[in-house]
Parts: C-alpha cells; sequence; structure tokens
C-alpha cells in the first residue's frame, strides 16, 4: 500500500471531541506503517515519544479532512486538538497543531496563547519546530508586537523556550509588513542570534544557524553586514563553528571576507 495513502474519515455530526481523538488513534494504528521511516524518525527526532510512523503530509490529509468538516465550530476543533495533545504520540501532536494552525477564524492574539500554552510540553525539535510555524509565527506574522515577547526567552531555563524564541521568527518569510517594520524585526532576529550564539544547547546553536540564514534570505544586506561585524568581534569555537554554517548562504565574495577575518 503506498504511504501516500489516506482514509476518508467517517466523521459523525453528533460525535464529542473524545470520540473523534479514538477515531484519529484508530486510524493512526491502521497505516501501513513502514518500519524503517519510523525507526528514522526515532533516530531523527532525539526526545520523541511514541512514534507511529505516519508521515507529515498524511497527517495534514487528516487534518484537512477535520477542518472541512468542522470549519464552523472553532471550540469544537480546540477540543479534538487538547485531546490529541494529551495523548502524546508525535503524530497526535503534530496534527494537534496542524487543527489548529488551520483554523482560519483565530485572531493573532488566540494563535500566540495557544502556542505558549503547548510550549512547555514540547520535548523534541519537530514539535517544537511546528509549533513554531504553525501558532507562534503565525501570530508574529500578523501582529510584530509579540518579537517583545521572543526576546525575552533568550534566558529562559527550558532550552525549547530559546529555541522557539528563533525558530519562530522563520515564519516572518511570510511578512506583508512594510519594509521597514521587516527590516526591524530581522535586525532584532539577529540581536537575539549573538545572545545565542554561545548557547550550550545543541538545537539552539542550529536554531541560530536556520535563522540567521533566514535573515541573508529575507534581507541580504542586513545578513551580511551583522555576519560581517560578528566576525571581527572575539568569538568563541562555538560561536565560530555556528556562524561558518550560516555563511553558505553568503555570496562567495563575501563568504571569504568572512572567513578571512575569524580564521
Amino acid at each position: 500500500m503506498s504511504d501516500k495513502w489516506v482514509p476518508e474519515l467517517s466523521l459523525d455530526a453528533s460525535a464529542a471531541p473524545e470520540d473523534i481523538v479514538v477515531l484519529l488513534t484508530e486510524t493512526l494504528e491502521g497505516f501501513a506503517v513502514d518500519e524503517t521511516y519510523r525507526q528514522g524518525v526515532g533516530r531523527a527526532v532525539p526526545g520523541v515519544r511514541a512514534v507511529y510512523g505516519v508521515r507529515v503530509p498524511q497527517l495534514r490529509s487528516l487534518a484537512r479532512q477535520l477542518l472541512r468538516t468542522y470549519a464552523k465550530q472553532e471550540g469544537f476543533i480546540q477540543a479534538i486538538a487538547e485531546g490529541c495533545w494529551l495523548e502524546g504520540s508525535r503524530e497526535h501532536c503534530v496534527l494537534a497543531i496542524l487543527m489548529l494552525a488551520g483554523l482560519k477564524t483565530i485572531t493573532p492574539a488566540q494563535r500566540w496563547e495557544l502556542g505558549v500554552r503547548y510550549l512547555p510540553d514540547v520535548g523534541d525539535w519537530e514539535t517544537c519546530d511546528q509549533l513554531c510555524m504553525g501558532l507562534l509565527g503565525a501570530a508574529l506574522v500578523g501582529d510584530p508586537a509579540y518579537m517583545g515577547e521572543l526576546e525575552s526567552w533568550v534566558d529562559k531555563p527550558n532550552f525549547w523556550h530559546r529555541r522557539a524564541a528563533l525558530a519562530t521568527t522563520v515564519a516572518l518569510r511570510r511578512s506583508t509588513a512594510d519594509a521597514e517594520i521587516r527590516r526591524s524585526l530581522d535586525q532584532r532576529t539577529l540581536g537575539i542570534c549573538r545572545h545565542l550564539l554561545d548557547d550550550r544547547e545543541h538545537y539552539v546553536r542550529k536554531a541560530v544557524d536556520w535563522a540567521v540564514r533566514e535573515v541573508i534570505h529575507r534581507d541580504y544586506e542586513v545578513g551580511q553586514a551583522w555576519m560581517l561585524e560578528q566576525s571581527k568581534k572575539p568569538l568563541s569555537s562555538v560561536a565560530r563553528s555556528t556562524l561558518k554554517l550560516a555563511a553558505k548562504k553568503l555570496s562567495p565574495q563575501d563568504q571569504r571576507r568572512f572567513l578571512h577575518n575569524i580564521s
């Protein structure tokens, strides 16, 4: 059976949210499991809890079915998402985020509230990044004022909060704010990167690399100037290693200048 196969859910209009969660669990259990993929997820995403081995495009399809059926029942979708989140598997958690992210009627403030509510439960990078892109990032795109809250997370003891401070900014690629606001957000993103350059956690430093690359892509002038500025400062070996990775997004000429400065 193709790994693209997704069943049509039998959704009863009179069902309770907990009934839908049971149906989703049975559906996940019924997928033809690619054992190699399932084990690969376990290796690639350390810390992930139970894994069914269902791919994200398939989860998106399931979420779309629920959103089509209950499009006008925002509270019902949120209750299903809550039930899925409590189930705790990798697939249940991603489904919960996809359902909440797909709600068209909720405000940036509601998206932010949901993201902040679920973030303390995150235990792996995949769930963290899905949450950041689907909820926190969408809120930031809708209301740049949330950048101030992200900046306040840089010293959080939970390193998933610190990763989220940067992973959330990746959604700024979708920003439709005016050029001055976008440039300010990119500069503030780089300020967070500078604060976290020497973070002891691998997943935070990976987020620094990711965020810097994204800024370079969105506003090359801002990203290039910041990279060259950092290259002239005293840097730890950890910071140099992280920035060398990000420098791959620079033009060949600017990359050579950067590497010459830090050598």
